[in-house]
C-alpha cells in the first residue's frame, strides 16, 4: 500500500523466540516488538512478535520475503510458531499508537522507567527515573527481560565501576548503570538505528559525560577493563559473544546476561565455561531467565624470597 507501513505479527511460544527474533533482526533490523502476555487456559499463543516494514519500492519484496522466512519457521517449528498476519497501518499510527500502553514502571528496589512523554509521578520521587523515548515500541523498558537486567544491576554496580553494555539498543541499560554509580559506561550496538534514540536518551538523562556510545559497533573493544558487562539479548547471540564478553572482563568481574528462555540455560552455561566464567546465580521473570556469571581470577603464585 503506497506511502504505509506493513506491520507483520506472527504468534509464538517462548521456546521459538530465539530462532524468530533472530530472523526478524537480520531482515528488519531494530523495527520489531515482543509483545508477552501471562499464560492463560483460553490464550494459545503467550508470545507475538511484531515487524514493520517502511513504504518505498523495496517494501514489496521484503515483504515476501520476511512472511516466507515466518512461515518456513511455521513449518519447521512443530506447533510452536503461528501463522503471520499482516495489516498496512500510516506512518503516524505506527510510532505512536503503542504509546498509550506504556506508564511509569516501578523496577527493582530503586529504579523507575518514566517515558519522555510523561510526567514523573509525584508518589515515586524516592526513585531514580530513567525518562526513555524509543521512537517506536522497540527498548521502552517494560519488557521482561529489560526489567531483568535493571533489578540485577542494582545489585551488581559499585560507584565507579567501568561498566560495559552490549546491544544497548535505546541505552536503558546504559543510563541506568551510569546513575546508579558507574564512572564509565561503553554502550555498543551493531544496528545503526539504534544510534539516534540511544543518543537522546542519554542526552535526556543527564549522563551523557560519562557515557561512550558507539553505534553501529562491528566489534566489541573498551580502552579499559570492566568490572561489570551486561547484555539483553538471545541466547544464541550470547554464545556467540562469549569471547569478546570474557575479554572485556577484568579478573573477577562480572556478566550479566539477560534475553535467556529456561530451555537455552544449559547451553549458556556450557559455552560460558571454556573462558572461565562460573555462574553464580540465575534470575527468573515469566519464562526468561538472567544468568550472572564471574569471571575467574588467575592463580596466584607465591615467590619465596
Amino acid at each position: 500500500m503506497n506511502g504505509q507501513w506493513a506491520a507483520i505479527s506472527v504468534p509464538l511460544r517462548p521456546e521459538a523466540l530465539d530462532d524468530v527474533s533472530v530472523a526478524l533482526q537480520r531482515l528488519v533490523g531494530r523495527a520489531f516488538a515482543v509483545e508477552t502476555q501471562p499464560r492463560s487456559a483460553e490464550r494459545d499463543w503467550p508470545v507475538t512478535a511484531h515487524a514493520y516494514l517502511p513504504p518505498g519500492e523495496r517494501q514489496a519484496a521484503a515483504r515476501h520475503e520476511l512472511l516466507l522466512v515466518l512461515e518456513m519457521l511455521r513449518i519447521a517449528g512443530d506447533g510452536l510458531v503461528g501463522a503471520a498476519t499482516e495489516a498496512f497501518v500510516d506512518a503516524d499510527t505506527c510510532r505512536t499508537s503503542w504509546r498509550e500502553h506504556y506508564g511509569p514502571l516501578a523496577v527493582g528496589r530503586r529504579l523507575l522507567i518514566v517515558p519522555a512523554w510523561l510526567d514523573r509521578p509525584r508518589d515515586q520521587i524516592e526513585r531514580i527515573p530513567i525518562f526513555l523515548d524509543s521512537a517506536m515500541a522497540f527498548g521502552t523498558g517494560h519488557h521482561p527481560t529489560t526489567q531483568l537486567a535493571l533489578a540485577s544491576l542494582e545489585g551488581a554496580v559499585d560507584p565507579g565501576d567501568v561498566v560495559v553494555d552490549v546491544g544497548t539498543g535505546s541505552g536503558v541499560l546504559a543510563i541506568a548503570a551510569a546513575k546508579l554509580g558507574a564512572a564509565r559506561v561503553y554502550a555498543f550496538d551493531r544496528d545503526p538505528e539504534a544510534g539516534p534514540a540511544a543518543a537522546a536518551n542519554i542526552q535526556r538523562n543527564g549522563v551523557a559525560g560519562r557515557i561512550d556510545l558507539t553505534v553501529p559497533s562491528s566489534s566489541l573493544g573498551a580502552p579499559e577493563l570492566a568490572a561489570l558487562v551486561v547484555a539483553n539479548i538471545v541466547a544464541s547471540v550470547h554464545k556467540k559473544l562469549m569471547p569478546e564478553y570474557a575479554e572485556l572482563l577484568a579478573p573477577a568481574g562480572r556478566l550479566l546476561l539477560s534475553g535467556v528462555i529456561d530451555t537455552c540455560i544449559e547451553d549458556v552455561i556450557a559455552a560460558a565455561q571454556p573462558f572461565g566464567l562460573s555462574l553464580q546465580a540465575v534470575a527468573a521473570a515469566e519464562e526468561w531467565r538472567l544468568l550472572d556469571f564471574t569471571k575467574e581470577s588467575p592463580p596466584s603464585i607465591d615467590v619465596e624470597n
